[in-house]
């Protein structure tokens, strides 16, 4: 992937690959990772995308063998930094030390298009998007990258129906009955890359822009590297080994399929 990036950035020009390379993808109907055979999605702490077929293990396997560069088991911090490095220069084609508006759109609509422009389009026809009720993903504390949508209340609410605060005074299944003090749980939603990686980011390239510029610098995508790592790093001890790692929401869901289909 990394190598294939860079030689079309650098061959073609950040401008004409926006135009023309990956327009065989079908992002319109969400569902590139399935192409060529390709029915199984991880994406990595730093934002790289890993594909994988049918029977394969998950591909979060193919990224713990990149990251792990002495391949003794083990991705250490530095290992870990050094893939954020590797694929920050991937996207950085003209080595300028930061990634931009067009760098960061290639990144979205040509390198992982299936996630983030159907995720887009979704957005903008969501029944009630830009309505009460409805936060995204720039307005939740914690959470970067415009595609993390969560629904704070009953979607109903934001569609006119009646909420939590409404159903106090209903009985049955419309809402919790008087006096129990219920509430029903707020419903989350994850689109972009949250339900693909390890710790559930909507974009995780977005995610860096700690300053919030509209620019990624080298030093914060780094800084995001270490915060990651330590997110990741469980057991304290300076390593993260594969079965440390938590499942994706994708993996978790390909694992039920699975476990559905023996039956």
């Amino acid at each position: 992937m990394r190598r294939q990036l860079g030689a079309l950035t650098v061959t073609l020009g950040l401008a004409a690959a926006l135009v023309g390379v990956g327009a065989h993808r079908s992002a319109a109907q969400g569902q590139a990772h399935m192409v060529a055979g390709f029915t199984q999605l991880f994406v990595s702490p730093a934002g790289e995308p890993y594909r994988g077929k049918p029977g394969d293990p998950y591909p979060v396997a193919l990224w713990f063998k990149q990251a792990d560069l002495n391949h003794d088991g083990v991705i250490t911090r530095d290992e870990f930094r050094a893939d954020h490095k590797g694929f920050f220069e991937a996207l950085d084609y003209d080595d300028a030390g930061y990634l931009d508006g067009p760098k960061i759109a290639f990144y979205e609509s040509k390198v992982l298009p299936d996630l983030f422009v159907t995720s887009i389009s979704r957005q903008q026809r969501r029944p009630g998007a830009g309505t009460p009720g409805i936060e995204l993903a720039n307005d939740v504390p914690g959470r970067d990258g415009a595609e993390f949508i969560r629904v704070q209340g009953s979607l109903a609410g934001a569609l006119g129906g009646p909420t939590n605060q409404d159903a106090q005074q209903i009985e049955g299944a419309r809402g919790p009955l008087p006096g129990l003090n219920a509430q029903r749980k707020a419903r989350k939603e994850l689109l972009g890359a949250a339900a693909y990686g390890l710790l559930q980011e909507a974009e995780p390239v977005r995610a860096a822009d700690t300053n919030l510029d509209g620019l990624v610098s080298k030093a914060e995508f780094m800084a995001a590297a270490d915060r990651r790592f330590n997110l990741l790093d469980k057991r304290h001890d300076g390593k993260l080994t594969l079965d440390e790692l938590p499942q994706t929401v994708s993996q978790i869901e390909l694992a039920q399929q699975e476990r559905r289909g023996k039956k």
